[in-house]
């Protein structure tokens, strides 16, 4: 369907979505009227490049090999905190120069 806003054409393609009859009917203002459920399935969006003030960032669907994870080393203060086969005998105190 072609649309026009302010000048500008574009297409609008909408979703389609289909629906069950549900459990629950009755009658509004005389007509008889039964739920519909929809059954909605995820449209991924695609994925854009934009820019806001000289600031590159995507918008939409991100592949997860473009996200870079890097491991952190966390210091387990309380040996509770660790597991079982980790915990060697009494928890040894941080020593602190006064």
């Amino acid at each position: 369907m072609k649309l026009k806003y302010r000048g500008v054409a574009y297409k609008y393609n909408p979703t389609e979505v289909t629906t069950i009859e549900g459990k629950v009917e009755g009658k509004y203002r005389g007509v008889p009227w039964q739920q519909k459920i929809p059954q909605i399935t995820q449209v991924d969006e695609p994925s854009v490049s934009l820019k806001y003030r000289s600031v590159p960032y995507r918008k939409g669907a991100v592949k997860l090999t473009d996200a870079r994870v890097e491991p952190i080393k966390i210091p387990v203060t309380h040996p509770e905190m660790l597991p079982k086969e980790q915990s060697l005998g009494k928890p040894k105190r941080p020593k602190v120069e006064h």
